[in-house]
């Protein structure tokens, strides 16, 4: 696990902010899509920041239209 974060931090990575009230569901959905999160930190009971790899950030679009 440590050598995908140390692969991402070489490639880029992307901070992101995610809001709502289903974040455990759009975490299990990247998780069944094999999209790599980490760095999570609850910042409020509907909002969490997240970092995520370039690759993996271009994945996303399509799980978050469907949320």
């Amino acid at each position: 696990m440590y050598f995908k974060i140390l692969l991402n931090i070489i490639f880029g990575y992307v901070t992101i902010e995610v809001e709502g009230y289903f974040i455990e569901r759009f975490m299990n959905i990247c998780s069944s899509q094999k999209i790599f999160l980490w760095n999570l930190k609850r910042t409020h009971s509907t909002r969490m920041i997240v970092n995520i790899g370039l690759r993996d950030f271009k994945k996303i679009k399509p799980i978050v239209k469907k949320m």
